[in-house]
């Protein structure tokens, strides 16, 4: 057998793999540096380029599933969790990549998983998912696909198997819209394409430094667990937000079971013990500590009561 035909056959086993572990999308590419094209500055990225990371590289896989199915009622009765949250925080893509890394290691080869989750010590998955075809970067900073909207969660396998295929890319088509920069409760995106992180509310309501980190003049639309406020007003969700596409791992989700869990009187009145045995199981791959969940919900409180 030659090269091309091992090469062939490796690569139909690793899309047979991913069907089986319900990987909506996922692409091969070379492992060569990264580009303007793909994600903007390339110099905020030294140290993150593939290769810096795994000399011997040859390619990258990019795995996608769609996640727009993990969502809950955004009425006033209701807490909320963002799709991330819900769909497994990772998780959700690194357990089915890990079939993937078995099969390149049980052939010969180095495989190193990637996920979204420590971007300091990975090559950016957003602009791998751009040079795979697979979209552009919106001006919330968040990757959008013509099929899937912003609704993908990423990840990706750096191999010395050479796997790599060239794919055309998609051309931006935010042009004059801005909705998501106007309707960010803490204008968190001041320039487009960039996200000052600091100002994010997802990255606020994962942390806690004090009782009140949270803007008291932002409307967190319920949300007590990272938000989805940006993504919900992209023109490109809007079908999504309306129906959901029907895919095999969104079909997991039981959204009736959620709702009952996020009902806002019973999370107003869960104690420690209740919530790290009914809600934390919803939070694979990482779990929001009580006193955080405890201080956002607050302010979801306060919100509701100010609009009364």
């Amino acid at each position: 057998m030659d090269k091309r035909e091992e090469r062939d056959q490796l690569e139909f086993r690793l899309r047979e793999i991913a069907k089986v572990h319900l990987i909506d999308e996922i692409r091969f590419i070379d492992a060569e540096n990264l580009t303007e094209d793909h994600v903007g500055d390339p110099h905020k990225f030294t140290g993150r380029q593939p290769k810096a990371i795994m000399p011997e590289a040859k390619s990258i896989i990019l795995a996608a599933i769609y996640i727009g199915n993990f969502v809950t009622s955004a009425d006033a009765d209701h807490g909320r969790m963002s799709r991330l949250v819900l769909s497994g925080y990772y998780a959700n893509i690194v357990k089915p990549m890990e079939a993937l890394q078995e099969e390149l290691i049980k052939n010969g080869y180095r495989a190193l998983l990637l996920d979204g989750e420590n971007d300091e010590e990975q090559i950016p998955l957003k602009g791998t998912a751009v040079k795979a075809g697979l979209g552009w970067i919106g001006k919330h900073s968040i990757l959008i696909h013509p099929k899937y909207g912003t609704f993908l969660a990423l990840g990706g396998i750096l191999t010395d198997a050479d796997l790599g295929t060239q794919y055309p890319l998609e051309k931006n088509r935010c042009d004059g819209c801005h909705r998501c920069m106007d309707v960010c409760p803490t204008k968190a995106i001041e320039t487009p394409q960039v996200i000052n992180i600091d100002k994010c509310l997802s990255n606020i309501m994962d942390q806690y430094i004090s009782g009140d980190d949270i803007p008291a003049e932002a409307d967190t639309d319920q949300y007590f667990f990272e938000c989805d406020i940006c993504q919900n007003a992209c023109p490109w969700n809007g079908r999504h937000l309306k129906s959901p596409l029907s895919t095999p791992y969104g079909e997991k989700f039981d959204r009736e079971k959620v709702e009952g869990l996020l009902d806002l009187h019973r999370l107003e009145q869960m104690e420690e013990d209740t919530y790290t045995k009914e809600l934390t199981p919803l939070m694979e791959g990482y779990v929001l500590p009580y006193k955080t969940f405890c201080r956002n919900l607050n302010h979801v409180r306060e919100r509701l009561k100010n609009k009364e």
